[in-house]
């Protein structure tokens, strides 16, 4: 996509790392049924597109479908990147969880 020359990926991975992350607390919290536990643990050996997926469309964290196209056209390195800090995110909530 041309239009996209010029994006910023780290920009762009922090912002939808943030908004897959909000999501996924929201559904574990309010959402699931499941134990909050339960629910992150059930989630952690997703990847950052996954977990996108997942939640696009859901208005209320904005993940369009433009964003799961510009993740599957980031660059592998900035993909890596933050699809490891949206794992350790994940990691920390299940240890946080753990210790309460």
């Amino acid at each position: 996509m041309s239009e996209n020359v010029s994006i910023n990926w780290k920009e762009f991975a922090e912002e939808i790392t943030d908004k897959v992350a909000s999501a996924l607390d929201y559904w574990c919290w309010n959402v699931s049924g499941d134990p909050v536990e339960d629910c992150y643990a059930a989630h952690a050996d997703l990847d950052l597109y996954d977990l996108a997926q997942e939640f696009a469309g859901w208005s209320r964290f904005g993940i369009t479908e433009e964003d799961l196209k510009l993740l599957e056209e980031m660059p592998d390195d900035v993909y890596e990147e933050y699809n490891g800090k949206l794992k350790a995110r994940i990691e920390v909530a299940i240890e946080n969880l753990r210790g309460d």
